[in-house]
């Protein structure tokens, strides 16, 4: 099993099979966001995606087991690779992985990787050495019945 980088000239192609994990990925997130957002920025190279894959499967659905973009933020004294968005099945058989994003982050001359991302994530992550820094609380204010 791998993780991916998807160059920009195979977007097209790819997006069919990314798009509905994506769109429930922001969906579950807040809905600060839509797909189209995603893939108009990806178009842009202003983010990454990745799909996690394994080849030896037989059909593309088992061989398709989940999406990641990332994009390089710069800051005033650092710059960061952030894990927008990782979705997928069967997590425990690609987790490791993150190895590969975190070399990617290196070569582009990251400070450091940042995720915002459910509270399940720091367990999983602290193996990977990732520790909670910050909380993200959340209210929504003007919507009906929310």
């Amino acid at each position: 099993m791998k993780i991916v980088r998807i160059p920009t000239s195979n977007l097209d192609e790819v997006w069919v099979l990314v798009k509905k994990d994506i769109a429930n990925a922001l969906t579950y997130s807040g809905d600060n966001h839509n797909a189209q957002f995603v893939l108009d920025t990806l178009r842009k190279e202003e983010m990454q995606l990745w799909i996690i894959w394994d080849k030896d499967k037989p059909t593309t659905k088992e061989k398709y087991f989940g999406v990641v973009v990332t994009e390089i933020i710069k800051r005033t004294l650092r710059k960061v690779c952030h894990v927008f968005i990782v979705t997928g099945n069967q997590r425990q058989k690609w987790i490791p992985l993150i190895q590969v994003l975190e070399e990617f982050a290196k070569e582009n001359e990251c400070d450091g990787m940042e995720l915002i991302a459910r509270p399940g994530w720091q367990k999983v992550l602290q193996n990977y050495k990732y520790k909670r820094t910050h909380v993200v609380l959340e209210k929504s204010i003007n919507k009906k019945d929310k």
